[in-house]
């Protein structure tokens, strides 16, 4: 149980997209904290305290600069806060718990060169392990259409409210703002273990593009899944929570007549997700696996019970 006061591990918690603000994000927002998305993270921790883990104490929260790629991320942010967690409570491995983009920072140290044997465990809610299609749209057109009628999650909201501000900063191109301010998009577009994924108006009928025709590929994700089983190899149990149950992006239809790789893109939903990330991406790699019934955000306080058994 990972609340069993007796030998535990530390534990380390890392938000996902949007999960951390300070100044060096946003100016004048302060030192580093969930900001916003406090209304979903801070009920979570205050749970995890209620199993004993003291924050500060036995509970440590790795904040980061989610706009920068993962693998930079993962070195400057997360590995400094394992390192902290050991020095304060003397343990020499840690629990890891990834929410979202968050479960790839825990990969992304656990199967790095730099990885100093210290992570017990790896614990990842609703984390994009193949990535999510709709990160390929932003990426490529900046924007998103959703099926008439459909409910638009709260990450969906934030990120298309993120990348408006960022198009502003450069109206002309707003495609070179999103890919200079945002290059983490990039990280979390769908890996080539996905699968097909873009649905194009071909010269008769609608053909799915083989990935191997596109332009854009996740080469980190792809290099992360190529070396999974470095966490096998290195006795890292993982634990894989999924959400089910939402209207998720599983393909995405092109949207406007365009040449080649056209920017505007439409959802093809299924209801195998959290309303962002497919059950199938999350368990793209070997651990574990649970299903909630939850949204992308819901899956913090969802799993809580699950975590309290493990």
């Amino acid at each position: 149980m990972i609340s069993s006061r007796h030998s535990r591990a530390p534990l380390v918690l890392i938000p996902g997209v949007f999960g951390s603000t300070s100044d060096a994000i946003v100016p004048g927002t302060g030192p580093w904290g969930f900001g916003p998305a406090g209304a979903y993270y801070e009920p979570f921790v205050r749970q995890l305290e209620a199993m004993g883990y003291r924050r500060e104490a036995e509970l440590f929260i790795a904040f980061y600069d989610w706009r920068e790629p993962v693998p930079y991320a993962a070195r400057q942010y997360l590995y400094p806060v394992v390192q902290e967690a050991k020095r304060r409570t003397g343990a020499s491995r840690v629990i890891l718990l990834g929410h979202s983009m968050g479960g790839l920072l825990a990969r992304a140290y656990a199967q790095s060169e730099y990885y100093q044997d210290d992570v017990e465990r790896l614990i990842a809610l609703g984390t994009p392990n193949a990535g999510s299609p709709a990160n390929y749209a932003y990426w490529t057109g900046a924007a998103l259409q959703t099926p008439p009628g459909a409910p638009v999650s709260g990450v969906s909201q934030a990120m298309q409210r993120f990348l408006a501000d960022l198009g502003r900063l450069s109206p002309q191109d707003p495609l070179q703002a999103v890919r200079a301010y945002f290059p983490s998009l990039l990280d979390i577009v769908p890996a080539r273990g996905y699968g097909d994924y873009l649905i194009v108006r071909g010269r008769e009928d609608w053909r799915l593009v083989p990935q191997t025709e596109m332009k854009v590929r996740n080469a980190f994700l792809d290099d992360l899944n190529r070396e999974r089983d470095l966490i096998e190899r290195r006795q890292i149990r993982v634990t894989l929570v999924a959400g089910v149950g939402r209207g998720t992006p599983r393909y995405l239809r092109q949207a406007a007549e365009a040449a080649v790789e056209p920017h505007v893109w439409a959802v093809v939903n299924t209801d195998g997700g959290d309303g962002d990330v497919t059950v199938a991406s999350v368990f793209a790699i070997r651990g574990e696996r649970h299903l909630v019934e939850a949204d992308h955000l819901g899956i913090l306080s969802a799993s809580l019970p699950l975590l309290a058994r493990q």
